[in-house]
């Protein structure tokens, strides 16, 4: 029998006895974030709050791949990273031929100090491995804000110089879990923009990882919307931030929007204020549907949102993306 899409709104999931929510964050998380920077534009906010998080001693950004094509996607993200005060961040470019962006990440092109040849960004599953392989173990959190090409292509990778383990055990050995933007479990059926862009790829993604997965599907991020007023005050900003200015670029100001990426992002910092389903596994169809079955032994949670949930995550992605406190005082 064919297993039962979950409808997320309106219900509220029980919490499994061990979760994530019960531990808060005491020392910075180590994060690696897989993005697909260029298509939507909450991929730049989610971006912001991670390096917020690491002002904050929140976080321990690792990397950040670009599983697409295109130096000026990479160039953004490296934009981004450098105006937030991180430039030592390091930026990957995927070779493989998804090539779609927006004309957001263009906005690099006046922007000179940020600009690198192709050369010098390396291709992101080499580096995740390198650095998978230099951390404690079960230390590192995955964050996928797009397709599952690229977390695809590391599971399957094999040993090299970095690490006698194949992509699937070294994952094992160094992650904690995967926070994931994917997937829908609405009233209306969906197959999910990010997983049907590369379903191949998300299939082995949620087949294959073998640490914890939290998918935070379609339904939270309409739930909770970037309002648009934020970004016209330049996020508090004195001089033109490049995350303003992508927004400005994607859309005819003023608009709100969803938080779907931002949320993948804010949900390893704060996952209080989120809701957990029991545990369970989820697996992708051929036509990109999502489908979550209740196991005992799931390695997998959805996240959802209670009627009560939406403003204090709101509240929280907007203190983390805004100038304030000790950012207001440092000159830009």
């Amino acid at each position: 029998m064919r297993k039962q899409l979950i409808p997320i709104i309106g219900l509220a999931f029980a919490v499994c006895s061990c979760t994530q929510s019960e531990q808060a964050v005491q020392t910075p998380l180590k994060m690696i974030i897989e993005t697909d920077m260029g298509n939507d534009i909450d991929d730049a906010l989610a971006l912001a709050i991670a390096l917020r998080g690491v002002d904050n001693g929140q976080v321990e950004l690792l990397a950040v791949g670009c599983h697409k094509n295109c130096p000026t996607a990479a160039a953004y993200t490296d934009a981004v990273c450098t105006f937030y005060g991180h430039p030592e961040v390091p930026v990957a470019m995927s070779l493989t031929p998804v090539q779609e962006f927006s004309d957001y990440v263009d906005y690099t092109a006046v922007e000179k100090d940020f600009a690198k040849t192709v050369s010098e960004y390396p291709e992101p599953v080499a580096l995740y491995r390198k650095i998978l392989a230099a951390q404690p173990d079960k230390s590192v959190t995955f964050v996928s804000l797009g397709f599952g090409t690229t977390i695809a292509q590391l599971l399957e990778s094999g040993p090299d110089e970095f690490s006698p383990l194949g992509g699937v055990d070294l994952v094992a050995r160094k992650t904690r879990g995967l926070s994931v933007m994917a997937g829908s479990y609405g009233e209306k059926k969906r197959a999910e923009y990010n997983v049907k862009n590369d379903v191949p790829a998300m299939q082995k993604v949620f087949e294959l990882w073998p640490t914890a997965i939290w998918q935070n599907p379609f339904e939270i991020g309409k739930q909770t919307m970037y309002p648009g007023a934020l970004i016209e005050e330049n996020l508090g900003y004195n001089e033109p931030n490049p995350v303003a200015e992508g927004y400005k670029l994607y859309r005819q100001m003023p608009y709100d929007r969803p938080s779907w990426d931002i949320l993948s992002v804010l949900y390893p910092i704060h996952p209080e204020l989120f809701t957990e389903s029991v545990p369970g596994t989820v697996t992708v169809d051929d036509e990109g549907y999502t489908w979550f079955e209740p196991s005992p032994d799931g390695k997998h949670i959805v996240l959802s949102a209670t009627l009560d949930q939406p403003q204090a995550i709101m509240k929280a992605e907007q203190d983390m993306t805004r100038r304030c406190g000790e950012h207001e005082e440092q000159a830009r």
